[in-house]
C-alpha cells in the first residue's frame, strides 16, 4: 500500500515540532521573583551582626534595633563595628580609670566622621547610637567603663542587644 504525495504532507505537519524557549516571559517571571525577594528582605528590619565569641543575655524586650554603631566585647575581647580594637581587656579590668582610651578613639573618630558628613548632606544626622553588645559572663566593671567610655565619646543613645525570649 502506497500513500499517496498529500497523505504524506499530511504526516509531515502531524509531526511535533521543536519547542522553543520563551525567555521574555522567563525574563518577567524572575524579575517579579526577584522584587518580591527585595521587598520581603527589606521589611524584616535591620539584621546586626553579632560576634561569634559574644552569647548575648536572653530578654523579654520587643524594641527593634535602629542603625548603630555596634560596640561587640567579651571576658577577652572588644570590637567596634566587626573589627578588633583591644585583644586583651585584662588591663581596663585591672585599672580604676573609667576610660577605655582605645574604645573612646575609635568611637570619637566615627562621630566626628558622621558629623563631617553630615555638614554636608543633610539627610544624614547625628544621634548618639550605640549598641553594646555584651556577653552574657561579662564583669559588670567591663560594663561599666564601657558604657561610660561610650558616652564620653557622645554616644549617649545607648542600646543593649539581647536574644528576645520566646
Amino acid at each position: 500500500m502506497a500513500f499517496s504525495p498529500t497523505k504524506r504532507k499530511r504526516r509531515q505537519r502531524r509531526r511535533p515540532r521543536e519547542m522553543s524557549l520563551q525567555i521574555t516571559s522567563m525574563i518577567d517571571v524572575f524579575t517579579i521573583l526577584l522584587v518580591f525577594l527585595l521587598k520581603s528582605y527589606a521589611t524584616e528590619g535591620h539584621l546586626v551582626h553579632i560576634a561569634e565569641a559574644i552569647r548575648l543575655p536572653a530578654s523579654t524586650a520587643t524594641q527593634s534595633i535602629q542603625p548603630a554603631v555596634s560596640v561587640a566585647f567579651n571576658e577577652q575581647a572588644l570590637y567596634v563595628d566587626d573589627e578588633l580594637l583591644v585583644d586583651d581587656v585584662t588591663p581596663f579590668l585591672a585599672s580604676d580609670e573609667l576610660l577605655i582610651e582605645p574604645l573612646y578613639r575609635a568611637l570619637r573618630a566615627r562621630a566626628d566622621r558622621t558629623r563631617e558628613i553630615a555638614a554636608r548632606n543633610p539627610s544624614v544626622v547625628f544621634t548618639g547610637e550605640v549598641v553594646l553588645q555584651g556577653d552574657r559572663e561579662i564583669p559588670f566593671r567591663l560594663l561599666k567603663k564601657i558604657i561610660y567610655t561610650a558616652g564620653q565619646a557622645e554616644y549617649v543613645n545607648q542600646s543593649l542587644a539581647v536574644y528576645r525570649e520566646e
